[in-house]
Parts: C-alpha cells; structure tokens; sequence
C-alpha cells in the first residue's frame, strides 16, 4: 500500500482541497498521513477519512515586523526538524502541498528525504510556499489558469471539488434562489450591504447566507422586511447550496469558483481586497472573463452592484451566464494518477 502525506492547514481555501484529493486517495487503498497546524480544522477534516495526523506550529512571515519575522523564521527551522522526525516514522512514498506556510516544513523535509514533492496551486497566483517548492516539485497541479505567471512542471488539473458534477438546470424561476457566502470565516461587507441591498426584490427572491462564525444574529437582522433569507454560520459541504441556487453571491476563493465553474453556476463575484498578492482580484478576473459572471470590487461605487442584482434578478440573466467545463474526470483521479505514475 503506497502511503501519501499532504500537507494543509489554515482555512478552508487549503483544507477543504486537500480532503478531497486524500479522501479519495484513501478510497482508491492509499494510506493518509495528515501534517496541519494547530488549528481544529484540518485535524477534523482529518478525522473524517481516519488519517494519521500530525501537527506543526508555523506561523507566516510576510507583511510582519522583523522581532516577528526572526521568531518565524526560527520557527520554520524548528518545525521543519520536526518534521523530519515524522517522516523518519511514517516514511511516506508521495507528499502533495496545498499551500501555505505549512508547505514550507513539509516540503523541505521531502527534499531532505529524496521524496516525490508534488504542489497544488489553488489559485490564480502562486502562493509564496508553492512558488519556492515548484522548483524542486515533480509536477505542480494547478487548480486555475495562472494569470501573470508560468512555472515549470505544470499541470493544470482543476481544484477538488469531492466528485465531478455537470451542469445542473435552472430551477424553478418563480422566485429566484441566491446563495450568499463570505468564504468560511464569513465576509463583513457582503454580511452587511447584500441584505439592504436585496431587499428591493424580496417578493421575487429566496437566500441562503452564510455569514461566518459570530455573525449570524447581526446578519439575520440586517434582512427587512419579507425576505424569505435563512442564515447560517457555517456550511460543511457548500455544493449542496451552490447546486441549489440559481447564482451566487460570494468571495472569490479558488475552491467556491471551481465548484461554481463545475456546476455551470453564474455569481456576482466580490474578492476579498486584502487577499496576498491580490490574488482574488485576479481569480475573480478569469471568472468573469470565462462569461461566468460580474465582477465588484469593494472600492467601487455600491450602485454598480445595485445594477448587477437588477442584472441577475429583474433581467434574470443568469441564464445566459455559462461555461462549458470540458474536463470530464475529477481532479482528484488526474492527480493520484500523475502521482502514481512517479511512483
């Protein structure tokens, strides 16, 4: 039995992609060994599919004081020994990175141990940790078509979405259903402005928000007057809602655009402006420029979003907003495929 490591920790952007490409790893007989963080994420996702998981302390460097960037750095070289003594325990055949500082340590020690390295993007723009193990990395997957860049080595295989799904039909267009969504920790300019700013169509609408954690009493009360809205804090398994809907609002993780991307459903699409490397913006960008949909930046004038709401509710031309997804396996299956074939 070939054992994989991967390597995710953080938000749900690293997390989520990972569970999916180990779980169906582990479907296909691999055996999963789990580096995260410290956070209750990744050791749940973890749990879920009965994976060895072990746990490093690595915080991020970039955009830091230097008392900080020292610690971190001191940090990286700590975590990266432990690491090692991992690796001389479970002695992995493949290890697959999905970004974040995480990576770092768990890369370098694949290096150390001549392991096949294995990368994958999610985005639109590399990541810093992605971008230095590309060089050292058999094959780098990538969910999305890089914008500004090209890297070595490069597959572009899609992001894992659980399992491929072709386009669903419209639903029934007496009201007009829209899921909202701030990523996993929740968006506080869409939980704010979308609920006043639908309110002009409550009788032709139906929403599911997701607001993030914390947020859901403030959210529920920003909706007036009958709006048929139900607000949650936080969705394990967003496809159901995305294939429920007949567009969405939302941020612009790589994951949330390649299960909209799959599913052939249009969005409205508002990156986060604090994003590194502003790579949202440019996620966003291929959205919109594949026909998917509009894209609004948070420095632009709010009537702009104003008109894409009329645009897609009132003119309902979400209908005539798709992509033809030509790509007729999951990512997953590409991925353990080019793995294994190192092997």
């Amino acid at each position: 039995m070939k054992k994989i490591c991967v390597a995710a920790a953080g938000t749900g952007g690293h997390v989520l992609p990972a569970f999916r490409f180990a779980k169906y790893a582990k479907d296909q007989g691999m055996e999963i060994v789990w580096v995260g963080g410290r956070r209750e994420i990744e050791k749940r996702y973890a749990e879920k599919i009965n994976a060895k998981f072990h746990s490093l302390s690595v915080t991020g460097i970039r955009g830091k004081n230097f008392y900080y960037t020292i610690k971190s750095l001191v940090n990286l070289v700590l975590s990266t020994a432990v690491c090692v003594y991992y690796f001389c325990k479970e002695k992995p055949d493949f290890v697959i990175v999905f970004g974040g500082y995480i990576s770092i340590p768990v890369g370098i020690a694949a290096i150390i141990f001549r392991i096949n390295l294995f990368t994958h993007e999610q985005n639109t723009v590399l990541g810093t940790s992605n971008k230095l193990l590309s060089f050292f990395a058999k094959l780098n997957f990538l969910g999305l078509p890089l914008a500004n860049e090209s890297i070595s080595r490069a597959e572009i295989v899609g992001n894992p979405i659980g399992y491929f799904m072709k386009k669903t039909e419209l639903n029934n267009l007496d009201r007009i259903k829209i899921y909202v969504t701030g990523g996993s920790l929740g968006s506080d300019f869409i939980n704010s402005n979308i609920p006043s700013l639908l309110a002009d169509f409550s009788d032709r609408i139906k929403v599911v928000h997701q607001c993030g954690n914390g947020y859901k009493n403030n959210t529920k009360a920003r909706y007036q007057g009958s709006i048929d809205a139900e607000v949650i804090e936080f969705i394990e398994e967003p496809l159901e809602k995305i294939s429920w809907s007949d567009f969405v609002i939302s941020r612009a993780g790589a994951l949330t655009l390649s299960e909209l991307i799959a599913l052939g459903k249009p969005g409205i699409i508002i990156p986060l402006p604090s994003a590194i490397d502003n790579h949202q913006f440019f996620n966003a960008k291929y959205f919109s420029k594949i026909g998917m949909g509009f894209l609004f930046q948070e420095n632009e004038d709010i009537n702009k979003l104003q008109k894409f709401l009329v645009a897609m509710i009132v003119e309902k031309q979400f209908k005539n907003l798709c992509y033809t997804n030509e790509q007729d396996v999951p990512s997953e299956h590409l991925m353990l495929k080019r793995i294994l074939n190192h092997g």
